[in-house]
């Protein structure tokens, strides 16, 4: 075997555990299949003429004063640098016996500081790395797969974007979508840089990632009607650059029961979710606006503009939902006018918010009870009870004047047991305010069932709860 190929294959793909080195044995494992005859060395020639002939250089984010990025390599220096280096990589020049910090493997390692590792310390820093070493050091397979990461990201913003899962297929899905979108850019004679995401919020994005994975991934809709997800599938957006010295890293996160109730509200309820979602983004420089469900467009005074303008502004619900706050007051708002399914509110409630079912159940209850045979005057009057008050003590006193109603009226099971009221309508670790909206929810849930409306105001809404900002 000549040196050019003193390389082990298995260690350049396989999945380490390491989001960048495991981003760049994707991409060689797409490259690999795309170019079956030529060497690695020959596929690290290409890409460098990539590098430096079509992105100009371009790869700041990703490797400070490299082989590439240092001022003084542009053009053919730079080509002729690059290569050199990861010969010299492949012929184990200057390596030394030790551990791969990314493998595990033993054998020869070299240096990697920020030159050519993401995210890593400065080679002239050595204190910032074990034993004063002049970087982490990595077996020749893992420095190699790091060069080929930017073939399988995409700008967001100012910064980088990679994005992982806790599931194999899903990762390798949109580095291969990334690749694959470079290569025809590529013959087509348009790319110019990595690829650039239609979005600059990385919460955004994030949601977005994960109804690509929803329309494309079969693994990811297993079990969608379920109120227990059975495919935990996660995302995490590294969102970093590692240029200049201010090199930053922020990790956003789709955990496995947000990412399940997403899935859920776009496979069963698609047109009421997307909708409530619509309703909530917003932008502070387009000021008065109302939005158009027809048109599915946001209008001011001065201009309209549709989904491609405004699915970059920030959103309440995305928000919330990777803060893993709650959302119902969100819920609340919308369902004053509009319908929107109870089971969605149960999905949620259960998975996110970890709520028992048995709480939800009986909150039902208790709504069809203040619905169902009464005149407008009383369930207005009953809305409003429960929509003014202020703490749990109010609360109560609205809960107990329904049980008092229950009982006049002849009924001779009770509304609520004192169990009941103790372990599930206001249960331990579990808000007065949250019980307060989600009983409101269902009561507005059940008028829209029997197509009845009544007459309410906001008054006792808490103005104290978050605003956009």
């Amino acid at each position: 075997m000549s040196k050019i190929e003193n390389i082990d294959r298995y260690w350049l793909t396989t999945p380490t555990g390491d989001p960048f080195a495991d981003i760049g044995g994707y991409v060689l494992e797409y490259l690999m299949e795309l170019w079956p005859d030529l060497s690695v060395m020959e596929m690290i020639r290409k890409v460098t003429h990539i590098y430096v002939g079509n992105w100009d250089n371009n790869l700041h984010s990703f490797f400070l004063n490299s082989t590439i990025t240092h001022n003084s390599n542009k053009g053919q220096k730079g080509i002729d640098k690059t290569l050199g280096y990861y010969q010299g990589l492949i012929d184990e020049v200057g390596a030394v016996e030790g551990y791969c910090r990314i493998t595990g493997q033993k054998g020869e390692v070299f240096p990697a500081a920020r030159d050519n590792h993401i995210m890593s310390g400065s080679a002239t820093l050595i204190n910032f790395h074990h034993g004063y070493e002049a970087g982490i050091m990595l077996s020749k397979e893992a420095l190699i797969r790091i060069f080929f990461v930017p073939l399988g990201v995409e700008q967001l913003g100012d910064k980088v974007a990679a994005i992982i899962s806790n599931k194999e297929e899903v990762t390798r899905f949109f580095v291969r979508k990334n690749v694959d979108s470079n290569i025809r850019n590529l013959g087509s004679g348009m790319s110019k840089s990595i690829l650039k995401s239609d979005f600059s919020n990385p919460t955004n994005a994030l949601f977005d990632y994960a109804l690509q994975c929803i329309n494309n991934i079969d693994t990811a809709i297993v079990d969608a009607d379920e109120y227990i997800p059975k495919e935990q599938i996660t995302l995490n957006l590294f969102h970093f650059t590692n240029f200049g010295a201010k090199p930053t890293i922020s990790l956003y996160r789709l955990p496995a029961t947000v990412f399940f109730f997403y899935k859920y509200c776009v496979i069963h309820h698609a047109k009421e979710w997307q909708d409530f979602v619509y309703r909530n983004y917003w932008n502070t420089k387009f000021k008065n606006a109302t939005y158009n469900e027809v048109g599915e467009s946001w209008s001011s005074p001065k201009e309209t503009v549709d989904y491609q303008t405004f699915k970059v502004w920030r959103n309440n619900i995305f928000d919330k939902l990777t803060e893993e706050k709650s959302i119902l007051k969100y819920i609340l708002k919308y369902i004053k006018l509009y319908p929107f399914s109870f089971k969605i509110v149960e999905i949620y409630q259960i998975n996110i918010m970890h709520m028992d079912k048995r709480t939800l159940d009986k909150i039902k209850e208790l709504a069809f009870f203040v619905v169902d045979e009464r005149n407008e005057d009383g369930i207005k009057d009953n809305v409003k009870n429960i929509n003014l008050a202020k703490t749990s003590s109010e609360l109560s006193r609205s809960l107990i004047k329904l049980l008092k109603e229950n009982y006049e009226l002849g009924n001779k099971a009770p509304l609520f047991t004192l169990e009941e009221y103790v372990y599930y309508l206001f249960p331990d670790g579990t808000s007065w305010r949250d019980i307060r909206n989600l009983l409101l929810i269902a009561i507005y849930d059940e008028l829209h069932k029997r197509n009845l409306q009544i007459e309410t105001n906001d008054e006792g809404e808490d103005e104290d709860e978050d605003t956009n900002d």
